[in-house]
C-alpha cells in the first residue's frame, strides 16, 4: 500500500489548494491523518487546472485518498498515455473524469480484497501468468532493446548501402579473341562505327558469340575480378578503350545497361533496421538461453 505523507510541504499545499476547491479536511490538517470521508473529493474545477498545469508538471500533489491509497499527479498522467494524443493535448478538459475513473479503479479493488479475491485460485495463476509476462517483457527490452542504439542502426544503414552496391548490376556484351592485336583490331572497328553484336557473332571465340557476344545482367562477385572491374568502370553504352585480358584471352566489353536497388533514407530505414535487429538479438539470445537449460520433452514428441 502507497504511505500517505500527513502534511504536504508548503510549495505543494499551495499547489493542492490551487487545484482542489474545496478541498477536505484530512488534506489539510497536520499531525494524525483525520479519517477519511465516505465519499470521494469533487474533482477541481476545470478552469482551475488551465493555469495550474505547468505548476502541477513540477510536483507530484496528492489529488485524492481512497481508503488510504492515494492517487497523485503521476497516476493521472500514466492513466492518460494509452489515450490519442488529440484527448492527451486536452488534459484539463478531460482531467476530472480520469481522477474519477482511478477513484473508481482503487473502490473496486479495495471491494475485491474485501471479498478475498487476493487469494482465490484463479486469481493468483492470473497473477502469476501476468508475472512471467512482466519478467521476460523486462528482460527483453534490457537486454535486447536497449542495446539497438543509434550507433548500432548507423552501422547496420552503411552494411545495408554497402550490400546493395555489392548486388548493382550491368547488362554487358563481350567479344572474346585470342590475343591483344585481334583485340585492338576490333575496338579500331568499333571506332569505325562498326556494330558491337555483329563484330561479336563474327570474331568472338567465346560461347555467347551467336547471341552477339551477350552476358545479360550480372553483379561484380559474379565474374571474374578483372573482367567485373573492367565491366563496372564503364558508362552505358560505352565500350572498353583497351583490350581486357583474363585467364581466357583478350576480350572488349561493351555495358548496354546498369540497375541497381534505389537506397531509401536512414530516418524512412529506421523503424525496419529496429525491428530486424531486435529479432536477430532475440534469436541470438534465445540460442544461448536453449544451450544453458534443460529441456525435455515426453517419449511421445521424440523424434524417431
Amino acid at each position: 500500500m502507497r504511505r500517505a505523507h500527513d502534511a504536504a510541504p508548503a510549495v505543494l499545499a499551495a499547489v493542492v489548494t490551487a487545484l482542489l476547491a474545496g478541498q477536505p479536511a484530512w488534506a489539510q490538517q497536520s499531525g494524525a491523518a483525520a479519517e477519511a470521508p465516505p465519499a470521494p473529493p469533487a474533482p477541481p474545477a476545470t478552469e482551475r487546472l488551465g493555469t495550474a498545469l505547468e505548476d502541477i508538471g513540477r510536483g507530484n500533489p496528492l489529488l485524492a485518498r481512497v481508503n488510504g491509497r492515494e492517487i497523485r499527479w503521476a497516476d493521472i498522467e500514466k492513466s492518460a498515455q494509452g489515450l490519442p494524443e488529440e484527448i492527451r493535448s486536452q488534459l484539463e478538459t478531460i482531467f476530472p473524469a480520469l481522477l474519477q475513473r482511478l477513484i473508481d479503479v482503487e473502490l473496486l479493488v479495495w471491494a475485491a480484497r474485501e471479498a478475498g479475491l487476493a487469494e482465490d485460485a484463479e486469481v493468483r495463476r492470473l497473477v502469476s501468468e501476468y508475472e512471467d509476462r512482466v519478467l521476460s517483457d523486462t528482460l527483453i527490452r534490457r537486454q535486447v532493446a536497449d542495446r539497438v542504439t543509434e550507433a548500432v542502426l548507423r552501422a547496420r544503414y552503411d552494411a545495408h548501402i554497402e550490400g546493395l552496391a555489392a548486388r548493382a548490376e550491368v547488362w554487358a556484351r563481350h567479344i572474346l579473341l585470342d590475343s591483344e592485336a585481334r583485340a585492338r583490331d576490333v575496338i579500331a572497328a568499333l571506332d569505325a562505327g562498326a556494330d558491337f553484336a555483329d563484330l561479336a557473332r563474327e570474331r568472338s571465340l567465346g560461347p555467347t558469340a551467336e547471341q552477339g557476344g551477350d552476358l545479360d545482367y550480372f553483379t561484380r562477385d559474379n565474374m571474374i575480378p578483372g573482367f567485373a572491374a573492367a565491366a563496372f568502370a564503364l558508362e552505358v553504352g560505352r565500350y572498353s578503350p583497351e583490350p581486357v585480358q583474363t585467364e581466357f584471352g583478350w576480350h572488349v566489353i561493351k555495358v548496354e545497361d546498369r540497375r541497381a536497388e534505389a537506397a531509401a533514407a536512414f530516418e524512412e530505414m529506421r523503424d525496419d533496421l529496429r525491428e530486424s535487429t531486435i529479432r536477430e538479438l532475440l534469436d541470438e539470445l534465445l540460442r544461448t538461453l536453449r544451450g544453458r537449460a534443460e529441456i525435455e520433452y515426453p517419449e511421445a514428441l521424440k523424434v524417431r
